[in-house]
């Protein structure tokens, strides 16, 4: 069963202020916009913008896309050198890019990951270590 959307933004705020706590010289900017995380930070020589989509959480994980100034998902080459998933280029299932890493949709989706069951790692992962893991992808 996904959240209330008022316990989902109140969630994503709480969460977000701890990010922006732990890793503020390492982003730009944290925002909150309706049930998505928005992550903007510099590597490789730009600005890069990351969205973790909370639509169907908690009964899904966030789902993770980088996306462009508009709020548009972007192809592979729009993805920051270093977190897209180079192995399987494209999700076997979702068939878009993707990083493997735990507390994603994608990760969680990945056939290869089905002994790691979305339920059980659910209640202790935090938007802070997932940013903190997503930025390591990247350079950052």
């Amino acid at each position: 069963m996904t959240l209330h959307p008022e316990v989902l933004a109140d969630l994503l705020e709480a969460e977000s202020a701890v990010a922006r706590q732990r890793l503020r010289d390492r982003l730009s900017s944290l925002s909150v916009d309706g049930a998505c995380v928005v992550a903007v930070f510099s590597a490789h020589g730009r600005n890069w913008r990351l969205c973790l989509d909370g639509t169907y959480y908690d009964a899904l994980p966030l789902a993770l896309s980088v996306i462009d100034d508009n709020g548009c998902p972007q192809p592979r080459e729009g993805w920051p050198p270093g977190l897209a998933y180079e192995q399987v280029p494209d999700h076997p299932v979702l068939h878009r890019p993707w990083a493997c890493l735990r507390g994603t949709l994608e990760y969680h989706m990945y056939p290869g990951h089905s002994a790691d069951a979305w339920e059980f790692s659910r209640g202790d992962l935090r938007i802070a270590d997932m940013l903190d893991h997503l930025l390591q992808k990247c350079g950052q």
